[in-house]
C-alpha cells in the first residue's frame, strides 16, 4: 500500500530507472573507444560495486541498516549473487556490446514477463487470459526487436545482443522467484553488499585476461569517468533506492517506472550519436510496454496485498 510518504517513492523509481536507462548509451560510448571490452566493463562494473558497499558498510548500522548474516543463509546468497549480479550484469553489459543501447533499455522492461512465467511453473500462480495475452504481446515484441535489427557500426550482432540482454532479464526473474525468502529476511544493503562480495569473487576473477590484455594508457579520461559513473550511480546508488520505493510504493508502480529506461536511453542516445530507432522498432517497443502493462495490472488485480 502507498503510504502519506509515497512521494519519496516515486521520485526514487523516477532518479533510479533515468539512472539505469542512461547506463546503456554510456557503457556503449565507452566500449566504441575499442579499448575496454564488455567483459572487462562487467568486471569493472562488479569490483566498483563491491568497493562502495564496503565503504559504505563502515558507516554505523542505524544508517547503512545493515545487521550480520546467519551462516546457513550463506550458500543460499553466494547462488543468488552469481544469477543476480555475475549472470545479471554480466549478460547485460555483453548484450550492449554488441546490440544498440536502446534495445537493451527496452529489453529491461521484460523482467516482470519472465517473472510471472516462472511463478506460474514453479510455484502455481494462477494464468489469467490478461496475463497470457501480456505474455504473448511482451514475447512478440521481443522477438521482432530483435530479429529485425540490421548489422551495423552500432550494432555488429543485434540477435545476439539482445538474446544476452533478455538472459540477464531471466536471471533477475528467476532470483525474484527463487530467492524471496532471503529478499524478505534481509535489509537491502545486507543482502547487496554480500551478494556483490561474492559477486567479485566468482566473476571478476574469470575475468582476468580480459583485464590484462586492455590497454589501460589508452583508456580516454572521458572513458574513465563513464565507468565511475556505472559503478556508482546505476549500480550502487540505483540498488539501494529501489528498496527505498519499496517500502512506499505498491509492487505494480514500482515496475512501470521501468518504462522510464529506454525513453532515458533514446534521448541520450540519440544525443551521442548512438540511437537506431525507427517504427518497426519502436512499435515492437510498445508491443512489449503493453504486454508488460498487462501482466502487471492483472498481478495487481489477482493479489489483495497489491
Amino acid at each position: 500500500m502507498e503510504n502519506s510518504r509515497s512521494w519519496e517513492g516515486h521520485i526514487a523509481m523516477i532518479v533510479a530507472n533515468i539512472l539505469w536507462g542512461a547506463m546503456s548509451p554510456v557503457a556503449k560510448a565507452v566500449m566504441q573507444e575499442g579499448v575496454i571490452s564488455g567483459i572487462t566493463l562487467s568486471a569493472l562494473r562488479i569490483f566498483g560495486g563491491t568497493l562502495l558497499f564496503l565503504l559504505a558498510s563502515l558507516l554505523p548500522s542505524r544508517i547503512t541498516g545493515d545487521i550480520p548474516i546467519d551462516r546457513r543463509d550463506l550458500w543460499k546468497i553466494f547462488i543468488a549473487s552469481v544469477i543476480m549480479i555475475s549472470a545479471n550484469q554480466g549478460l547485460f553489459i555483453l548484450g550492449i556490446s554488441y546490440t544498440t543501447p536502446v534495445d537493451t533499455a527496452v529489453m529491461c522492461t521484460t523482467t516482470p514477463v519472465f517473472t510471472l512465467i516462472l511463478s506460474a511453473v514453479f510455484i502455481g500462480m494462477p494464468m489469467t487470459p490478461l496475463k497470457v495475452f501480456g505474455v504473448v504481446l511482451g514475447i512478440g515484441g521481443a522477438l521482432i526487436l530483435s530479429f529485425y535489427d540490421s548489422v551495423s557500426e552500432i550494432a555488429s550482432n543485434p540477435l545476439l545482443g539482445d538474446a544476452l540482454c533478455l538472459g540477464a532479464q531471466l536471471c533477475a526473474a528467476i532470483y525474484y522467484v527463487s530467492f524471496l525468502g532471503i529478499i524478505r529476511k534481509y535489509p537491502p544493503f545486507t543482502l547487496m553488499k554480500w551478494m556483490f562480495i561474492f559477486s567479485s569473487l566468482t566473476w571478476v576473477p574469470c575475468t582476468v585476461p580480459w583485464l590484462l590484455d586492455a590497454d589501460w594508457g589508452a583508456v580516454s579520461s572521458v572513458s574513465w569517468w563513464s565507468v565511475a559513473y556505472i559503478a556508482i550511480f546505476p549500480t550502487f546508488i540505483a540498488y539501494m533506492l529501489i528498496p527505498f520505493s519499496q517500502k512506499r510504493l505498491k509492487p505494480t508502480v514500482v515496475s512501470m517506472y521501468a518504462y522510464l529506461q529506454p525513453v532515458t536511453a533514446a534521448i541520450l542516445a540519440s544525443l551521442m550519436g548512438l540511437a537506431i530507432f525507427g517504427l518497426v522498432k519502436g512499435m515492437a517497443s510498445l508491443l512489449i510496454f503493453a504486454g508488460v502493462a498487462c501482466v502487471t495490472s492483472a498481478t495487481s488485480v489477482s493479489r489483495s496485498k497489491v
